[in-house]
């Protein structure tokens, strides 16, 4: 467990009308990394664009990531307000790190916007899919397989995720109609005391997937080294061991993966739509719906316990698959 709480982690300090500081630096998602969690850097955005707009409700994020952020350097956010309407506000954020020698860095830029508190929104059928058979199969994630990384992103899997045969309906399917679905949370004894932070919570593990598992979308073995004959097999290169660490890392034996934007919608309009991001598993079910030229555009729904649809997630991302690894699909 993490010595500081959730709330202290990603706590900020406001400077002025349109600055704000981290107090603490951010962390990596594990020894090694070359940057910052990128879950971490969202979800401190979020909490800056929560305190910038006091009375309002968030609706959606649209993010790019510029740069590794430094884990020993903490995060500074400049808030400018794009547009304030009756009904909505939107509001561009820049985070920066200074530098040694003392120039800004930017690593991380989006826009967010808002609508107004108890505005009634008229949702379209069929505007959200419904959660799948996986979200009512596990009803108590805590029996799964249960992985933590980053000090607060926990996930919790089942078999279908280890072995797609699990999955027979997957062999009539084209990848991108095949879902992954995996369990998240923040792992911390207690709820939120201000409940704006389940939002940003569900910032910091909504990057915690997603373009990692493309193998098991494509229904590679999890250890490359079977794919060839001529080779000898290499029991070290088995990416089902590095589950037990993180879910950010079971890529490195097929492909570089890295994000190169994050989108959150959130749905969260009435009072059945709420959720407990500590005391409540949510249901990640996601897609890859593109792979093109080294890019894998990924598409992917939160659930509450309810089986109501809290939040979309859409990413894109490079994933450059080793050139020993892409001769055999």
């Amino acid at each position: 467990m993490a010595t500081l709480t959730f709330e202290e982690a990603f706590r900020v300090v406001q400077v002025d009308e349109s600055h704000y500081v981290g107090v603490h630096p951010l962390k990596l998602p594990l020894t090694g990394a070359r940057g910052v969690y990128g879950g971490h850097v969202c979800a401190q955005t979020l909490l800056v664009a929560l305190e910038s707009a006091p009375g309002w409700v968030l609706h959606s994020l649209h993010s790019h990531f510029l740069g590794p952020a430094n884990e020993k350097i903490v995060c500074q956010y400049e808030v400018t307000e794009l547009q304030r309407g009756k009904n909505s506000l939107r509001s561009i954020i820049k985070v920066t790190q200074t530098t040694r020698d003392g120039t800004q860095k930017a690593v991380y830029t989006c826009m967010v916007s808002f609508v107004k508190k108890g505005i009634n929104v008229q949702a379209i059928d069929g505007q959200r899919d419904p959660p799948n058979d996986i979200h009512y199969k596990y009803p108590d994630p805590d029996k799964l397989t249960v992985i933590h990384h980053t000090d607060f992103v926990k996930n919790a899997y089942g078999e279908e995720l280890v072995d797609y045969r699990n999955c027979p309906e997957e062999s009539l399917q084209t990848p991108s109609e095949r879902w992954i679905t995996l369990f998240s949370g923040i792992d911390q004894p207690e709820s939120f005391s201000d409940p704006k932070f389940n939002y940003v919570g569900l910032g910091c593990i909504s990057d915690s997937a997603l373009l990692t598992t493309l193998a098991r979308v494509l229904h590679l073995p999890w250890n490359p080294t079977e794919m060839f004959e001529e080779e000898e097999f290499d029991e070290g290169k088995d990416a089902k061991t590095l589950m037990g660490t993180s879910m950010n890392i079971i890529h490195l034996f097929h492909y570089h993966a890295m994000s190169l934007d994050h989108h959150i919608y959130f749905h969260c309009d009435k009072e059945e739509d709420s959720f407990d991001v500590v005391k409540q598993w949510l249901t990640f079910s996601y897609q890859m719906k593109t792979l093109r030229n080294g890019r894998t555009l990924v598409r992917g729904h939160f659930y509450n316990p309810n089986g109501t649809c809290v939040a979309t997630i859409v990413q894109e991302g490079i994933t450059l698959i080793h050139p020993d690894v892409a001769e055999k699909l």
